[in-house]
């Protein structure tokens, strides 16, 4: 058992920290972005998003803006690591070296997937924080707390894609077919919200349906979010576990 301790530790020190590091400096600087160039664009532009999205103030439109730095940074750093646990180990033809070691093969998933998972859910957190100062420095209609757990609520979105993509990744043999499935992943839940900016009328009489798939809805509901993001993020964790057990078994099955 202590030799699988030592493993699993071996394997949190090669992963990528220094690619996570530069996700959470990029995301806060792109948070600190929207704060100083939206307030400077033309004022039709901001009207658009504001009166598109049903957003009350400047503050509001600033911090969906934010929103979005959460998803994507986390989002795309952590594709990065995912890629490294075993899609791109298959493709230079490392994979048969990692499974000849004494380990499980679910072992190892999870030894190279948690530390990913840890990071991404770590870098969503700095940047939500970093929501939340802008909220405060704002002033406007979203209190801090509720920013922050906008912010959690996206990472935790975050956590499920990846978990959920390494499941997929465990079979694939391009990493390239991985990278276009994982785009789409991440594009497929803001359609809806694109669709709301253009074509509102589609979802009149749909109010339900419009909470769920509009991602406004982090400024909508600001105030269910202060404990709502931080029990998704958790909630998402959990289900990761499953996705990661699954994962190994998978692991287990296909071998190289």
């Amino acid at each position: 058992m202590s030799e699988l301790h030592t493993y699993r530790w071996l394997e949190a020190m090669h992963a990528p920290w220094r690619s996570f590091q530069a996700a959470l400096f990029t995301g806060v600087g792109m948070v600190a972005g929207c704060q100083w160039l939206l307030p400077k664009l033309p004022a039709p532009a901001i009207e658009l998003m504001r009166v598109g999205f049903r957003l009350d103030d400047m503050a509001a439109v600033v911090l969906f803006n934010d929103y979005a730095a959460v998803y994507f940074c986390t989002f795309f750093v952590g594709l990065v690591g995912m890629l490294g646990v075993v899609a791109v180990p298959r493709e230079e033809r490392r994979l048969e070296l990692l499974l000849v070691k004494p380990v499980p093969a679910g072992t190892l998933l999870a030894a190279r997937t948690w530390p990913v998972l840890a990071m991404t859910a770590s870098v969503g957190l700095g940047i939500s924080l970093a929501c939340a100062a802008s909220a405060w420095s704002l002033g406007g209609s979203v209190a801090p707390a509720g920013a922050l757990g906008a912010g959690l609520m996206m990472t935790a979105a975050v956590v499920l894609e990846l978990a959920a993509l390494g499941v997929l990744f465990v079979r694939t043999t391009d990493t390239m077919h991985a990278v276009l499935i994982a785009l789409l992943t991440a594009l497929l839940p803001l359609m809806p919200t694109a669709a709301f900016l253009y074509r509102p009328d589609v979802f009149v009489g749909h109010d339900a349906l419009t909470a769920a798939l509009v991602t406004a809805n982090l400024v909508w509901y600001a105030d269910m979010l202060v404990w709502l993001g931080p029990a998704a993020l958790g909630l998402a964790l959990v289900v990761a576990a499953g996705l990661v057990r699954a994962g190994g078994g998978r692991l287990a099955r296909a071998g190289v």
